[in-house]
């Protein structure tokens, strides 16, 4: 029996399962957004039915260049830029287990906590620095989103994702 035969199994017979988005991305890879921001829809999107736990980034790569001294990292839904992560990531130097739970305030509570979803939902990272964004010149950062699934969604993912 395949692990993914496994996973499906589990997923069967407890009804939810943990999940995780990881994507990496570059400086390159996000929109200008005409000031200090930088904004940038993840390829992957987080099921109906999900309830999202919060975020956790590896800096491999500082987002740094012209005068900028800061940058920090939201992660959001696209209307609420720190949906996912209650505080900002610092993403301005190399850094490992940057995590921050969700902001559950936009689900009707306080502080960090669980956020349920009703929709599929698309995540969107908003890089903020202290110039303009259009100085940044190098940054590269592991974007991890960790949820629990009460669909069953055994997909192939990739093995490695930490080979970036």
């Amino acid at each position: 029996m395949s692990s993914h035969n496994v996973s499906l199994e589990l997923e069967r017979g407890v009804g939810i399962g943990l999940r995780r988005i990881c994507e990496w991305v570059e400086y390159s890879d996000f929109t200008d957004g005409g000031t200090t921001a930088g904004t940038l829809d993840l390829t992957e999107t987080i099921p109906a039915g999900s309830f999202v736990l919060g975020s956790k980034v590896t800096v491999k790569t500082g987002f740094t260049g012209g005068t900028n001294t800061t940058a920090v990292l939201d992660i959001g839904d696209g209307s609420d830029d720190d949906l996912f992560s209650y505080t900002t990531h610092n993403i301005y130097t190399a850094a490992s287990n940057l995590v921050e739970g969700c902001d559950s305030a936009a689900a009707g509570n306080t502080g960090t906590g669980i956020v349920p979803l009703s929709a599929e939902t698309t995540l969107t990272l908003t890089a903020t620095v202290s110039a303009d964004w259009t100085t940044i010149e190098a940054g590269k950062a592991l974007i991890e989103v960790f949820y629990f699934s009460t669909n069953p969604e055994v997909v192939d993912h990739d093995d490695n994702p930490f080979a970036g």
